[in-house]
Order: C-alpha cells, then structure tokens, then sequence
C-alpha cells in the first residue's frame, strides 16, 4: 500500500461522513447551479445551438389522442446547422435518435456525435446524419457535434425522460 492509499475502513467512514453532510449541510442549489454553468464555459468557443420549438407544446400536440405514448421532438438551431432529436423513456433508460442536418442536407459523414449526461459520455459516428443512443440515463443531457476531432457546437442541457 502506498502512502496515498486509502484502506477500506478509511474509505467507509468518508462514504459515512458524506451521507452526513448531505443532511446537516447540504450543497445549496444555487452553487450547484454556478458549479454546472462554470463546467459547461470548459468548452467556450463551441458554439451554442438554441432550442427551436417547446418539446411540452410539441409533445402535447402530437398526443392529441390522450394515449401518454408521445415523444418530444426536440430541434435544435444554429447558422443552418439544425439536429433534431425525439427522446423515448424505456423504463428507467431513454433511448435519443436524431438526425443532423446542415443546409438540408444529412450532416458530414466523418463527424461524430457525443451525447454528455450528468453520469456518462458516449460518442457515435454520423450515419447519413442519424445517430441512435440508446440505454441513456434519465435526467439532463446535451449534445455535442464534432467534426475532425473536433468541438463543432453544442446544445444546450435538455431533459431526457
């Protein structure tokens, strides 16, 4: 064992002392706010795609039957850039397909797509423009476009349930 090692008992009792603070002094929510805002600035010359329709308007629209069965339609925007995504909860997964147009037509065949969640990071190639991420935690996502490597733009955080 290193110097730098903790031993199993050590660990449990900050597992311990972590429950606890958790209670007796929680993170307040606005740092935890400030906290995500300050992680997302980590890549600020990606830029920012904005949201083009209400996934609630869209998914109260297309459920016009009462079923409970629809999926939002989100679309995303920038600079003749749109992805357009339809999130599907599948128990306690989502499943995200999309597809990433720019100027009409199915996105460059060499980029990728990254899907950040608040718990994971999965990264696709573009098929003729679509992707499909399945088994996708429930709770905040975004997604990234990166062509050559690199950080084309990004959406801002949605909720994927």
């Amino acid at each position: 064992m290193s110097d730098h090692e903790l031993r199993p008992d050590d660990l449990e009792l900050l597992e311990r002392l972590g429950r606890i603070a958790e209670v007796i002094d929680p993170v307040p929510d606005d740092v935890v706010a400030l906290g995500r805002a300050a992680f997302a600035l980590r890549h600020a010359d990606t830029a920012l795609m904005t949201m083009a329709t209400d996934p609630l308007l869209e998914m109260a629209v297309r459920d016009g039957n009462g079923s409970g069965t629809a999926s939002p339609l989100i679309v995303f925007e920038h600079e003749g850039t749109s992805i357009e995504v339809e999130v599907s909860r599948r128990g306690d997964v989502a499943q995200i397909i999309g597809v990433v147009m720019a100027a009409g037509k199915p996105y460059a065949v060499e980029s990728h797509i990254a899907l950040e969640t608040t718990a994971s990071l999965s990264r696709l190639s573009l098929d003729a423009g679509q992707f499909v991420f399945e088994r996708v935690p429930l709770g905040l996502a975004r997604l990234v476009l990166e062509h050559d490597g690199e950080r084309v733009m990004s959406t801002p955080w949605f909720d994927a349930r």
